[in-house]
């Protein structure tokens, strides 16, 4: 307890010393112009840096686990929780199938009579 009293009591304390305040508002144009060209130029290598050490690595790990937890079955189950859910509103899914079935019948209904019909002529 009288460690965190004394850590308070140095960080209230701390922006009124000297050495807390080391920054100097420019005096003149130029010197402001300095100071943003200098900020200006430190500030894509700045980027790139919290990019590639830190956002990146969170975001790759963060895809990895949801991946891992999709394929461990997480998807298979939302996948028939979701057929569950059209299945109850209504809505089904096309089965392919016999969609492809379907279709490749007409196209050998229609074949036929094509071919009826130049042999009638």
């Amino acid at each position: 307890m009288k460690t965190l009293i004394a850590l308070l009591i140095v960080s209230l304390m701390l922006p009124t010393l000297s050495l807390a305040q080391t920054t100097q508002v420019p005096q003149t144009i130029g010197e402001a112009q300095t100071i943003g060209l200098g900020i200006l130029q430190k500030l894509p290598n700045a980027i790139k840096d919290v990019w590639q050490n830190q956002a990146l690595p969170i975001w790759l790990n963060m895809w990895s686990w949801t991946k891992s937890t999709w394929q461990g079955g997480t998807g298979q189950e939302v996948s028939g929780l979701w057929d569950k859910v059209l299945n109850w509103v209504g809505l089904q899914k096309p089965d392919l199938k016999q969609e492809l079935q379907k279709k490749s019948e007409e196209t050998q209904k229609d074949l036929w009579s094509r071919i009826s019909d130049l042999i009638n002529k």
